[in-house]
């Protein structure tokens, strides 16, 4: 590809590349991984998910993020350039009147058993009462790193839908959010510009049950690790703080979805504000990074999981 750096980055993006010296690689590498269509392979993924993670915009232009499911096939790739998806079942908080056509949204396929994943934005090209379609505007493909492998099977209690609404944690949700070993973030930049590198991403954070730690005042701090380099996550928060969480129980079937205004803590400045904030045993971290979530709103999903993890 010989798209100008514009196409496949945006400034937020560039600014933390910077920051981390990660820049000139990331000038070389993205426009040979990420592509304005997607790899056979790429395709083949797509098609054969049974839940497919969204970011989107909702009808109050807020950044959500989401889970969709069915049977293998649900996701159809017509062309190279093309996805359709069958949103009929989700975690009953998906609403198909909040998107609009030309709006971008940003998805994530995983397979955990054998820890695959691969990320695509796109642009809605078609809306019905069952589907959306799609056209491919960055496709490239993540490493297994820090995905934790589960087998999952159908839940039976999915669909008897409850949503619970609340301002702050709860004793609840701090005990689902720490014993986490997985949680997914939905992010977005838009200037304005139609450019590939604008619109709603959504990703994939993981580690140790535990990995997520929560301050007395309520704030959740995830250390940043080596990844990829692209920083696509982060350069959107360094320019828009504003983002969605979602914890996902896999052994109960619930769901936790967290409206969050978000801040990069680099070095020292992690440290200090851990200390701070910490009443006891403040961490330690070897993180270049960490992420400091302030929640804004929390919604538990009841049942919202179409499966369930096999516990061994």
């Amino acid at each position: 590809m010989n798209n100008p750096l514009s196409q496949i980055w945006h400034q937020g993006e560039l600014a933390i590349q910077r920051l981390a010296g990660t820049k000139q690689a990331m000038a070389e590498i993205g426009p040979k991984y990420i592509r304005e269509f997607m790899p056979q392979q790429h395709r083949d993924f797509f098609q054969s998910l049974s839940m497919i993670f969204i970011g989107y915009n909702d009808y109050c232009k807020q950044t959500r993020a989401s889970v969709l499911f069915g049977e293998p096939g649900f996701i159809h790739s017509p062309t190279e350039n093309e996805l359709v998806i069958n949103t009929q079942y989700s975690m009953g908080d998906f609403m198909r009147e909040s998107l609009n056509l030309g709006e971008r949204i940003g998805l994530l396929g995983i397979e955990f058993e054998s820890k695959r994943r691969n990320r695509l934005n796109a642009i809605i090209m078609d809306i019905n009462q069952k589907t959306i379609q799609l056209k491919v505007l960055q496709s490239y493909g993540n490493c297994p790193k820090y995905i934790q492998s589960k087998t999952l099977k159908a839940n039976r209690d999915y669909g008897d839908f409850s949503i619970n609404t609340h301002l702050q944690l709860n004793h609840t949700d701090r005990q689902l959010i720490s014993k986490a070993d997985t949680f997914f973030i939905a992010s977005s930049f838009d200037d304005g510009q139609q450019l590939n590198s604008r619109g709603v991403d959504i990703s994939h954070r993981g580690g140790s049950a535990g990995f997520v730690s929560i301050t007395p005042q309520g704030q959740l701090l995830v250390d940043d690790y080596v990844g990829n380099g692209f920083f696509n996550t982060l350069g959107n928060l360094y320019k828009n703080p504003l983002a969605s969480l979602l914890f996902c129980d896999w052994l109960s079937g619930h769901a936790l979805h967290i409206r969050v205004t978000s801040q990069i803590l680099w070095h020292e400045d992690a440290q200090q504000h851990i200390a701070v904030t910490s009443d006891k045993n403040p961490k330690t971290t070897k993180a270049k990074r960490t992420l400091c979530f302030t929640p804004i709103s929390v919604e538990r999903l009841t049942n919202g999981l179409a499966q369930l993890q096999i516990a061994y």
